[in-house]
């Protein structure tokens, strides 16, 4: 299972001299994508992808699209990852 998290850089100057001017430059955040998959002995989820936390929150608690496969699994996963409602 993978679970990514947006992340965003900064490159900044500071100069301290109060008749210069301070710049920053603020990168754009890179897309990040949100994946999981389990395999049990008798069933597999399949890979779920989502563009968002939420998304793949509310992805973890749907039976049917995961084939009612893995439930124990997906709810601690639920759980660790701080989703937010409940499971």
């Amino acid at each position: 299972m993978i679970f990514s998290f947006i992340s965003c850089g900064k490159d900044g100057r500071f100069i301290a001299n109060s008749q210069q001017e301070v710049i920053y430059k603020v990168e754009p955040a890179a897309e990040e994508k949100y994946e999981y998959e389990f395999f049990l002995q008798d069933c597999s989820t399949g890979i779920q992808r989502f563009d968002s936390f939420i998304d793949a929150c509310n992805g973890l608690t749907d039976e049917q699209r995961n084939k009612s496969c893995a439930r124990e699994e997906r709810k601690d996963l639920f759980i660790n990852s701080e989703c937010p409602g409940s499971f």
